[in-house]
């Protein structure tokens, strides 16, 4: 009985600790993520098929990325939670 309690303990602070890594990682790139969208201009994509609306698309490029991160976290320790219940 101790041990199943154990191990139930150990995967949840497994499972917690990656997502805090994830979060940690995802964060720590923002920036260059951040840095790589702001070079897409609209004077290069000019005579690209729908080039306004890949620039559209790239000013919503950070948030789209941090939403991602965080909602990998959170549905990361959901599952850790409920496979070790």
């Amino acid at each position: 009985m101790a041990a199943k309690i154990g191990n139930a303990v150990q995967g949840i602070v497994i499972g917690i600790v990656a997502a805090v890594v994830l979060l940690l990682v995802g964060v720590a790139l923002g920036p260059t993520v951040l840095e790589a969208a702001a070079q897409i201009n609209i004077t290069a994509l000019a005579s690209v098929p729908m080039g306004s609306v890949i620039v559209l698309l790239a000013t919503y490029i950070g948030f789209f990325y941090y939403l991602g991160i965080v909602l990998g976290a959170i549905a990361m320790i959901w599952a850790t939670v409920q496979k070790n219940k």
